[in-house]
């Protein structure tokens, strides 16, 4: 029911908000960060020009965003992280940069890149504390990321590849996707492990919330 009422306010106001879709991937990168940001913070990512929203809209907003990142951080909380995908959310030959996989995976990648100064701020600390750590969570992150780049733009995924010498990604694309729950637990777990360098976050959050 939530969903529904964003999914009805993205319909309403095309030009303001992002896609439903695209708003639910977003939810989940900041509710998988290894520091969740102030809801005024993210929330206004959510939007396509955040100065040229009036406040009704804002106060229409605030309800539904905030419930669809409490299921984000519930289902990954339940480790049920594979499960984060909407069903909609499915690889299909042929689909494109509007698909709902896309969209989903383009809202993560919006999130993860808002966040990304969090995300090397914990790693660094990693590299401080434990440095062996520290490479193994660089190659995870950059896979992880790279395969949601794949599946967030798949034909240009595809040109670049054949640039590169792989003519026949087109063709591995359907195995390749079914690493993706696989992944996003890869990035969860990652990210719980980078939070504990960056002590008292939940509560940070918790506090912000409350205000």
């Amino acid at each position: 029911m939530n969903q529904d009422i964003l999914a009805e306010l993205c319909d309403e106001y095309p030009q303001q908000l992002r896609s439903h879709f695209e708003i639910q991937g977003l939810c989940f990168a900041v509710a998988a960060s290894p520091e969740i940001p102030p809801p005024q913070q993210w929330m206004a990512w959510a939007l396509i020009s955040p100065d040229e929203i009036d406040q009704p809209l804002a106060d229409k907003l605030a309800e539904p965003l905030m419930n669809c990142f409490k299921q984000q951080l519930l289902l990954m909380r339940d480790e049920l992280s594979a499960r984060v995908l909407p069903k909609e959310c499915e690889y299909f030959q042929g689909m494109t940069f509007e698909s709902p996989l896309s969209q989903w995976l383009c809202g993560c990648l919006l999130g993860h890149r808002q966040l990304e100064p969090v995300w090397q701020g914990a790693w660094q600390k990693m590299q401080q504390q434990t440095p062996q750590q520290a490479p193994e969570a660089a190659r995870t992150l950059t896979h992880t990321l790279r395969l949601f780049s794949t599946f967030a733009n798949v034909q240009l995924a595809i040109e670049q590849a054949a640039e590169k010498g792989n003519p026949h990604l087109s063709e591995q694309l359907a195995d390749i996707a079914l690493t993706l729950p696989r992944a996003l637990q890869s990035y969860v777990r990652l990210s719980g492990s980078l939070a504990a360098y960056l002590p008292n976050q939940f509560e940070t959050f918790t506090s912000g919330e409350d205000d």
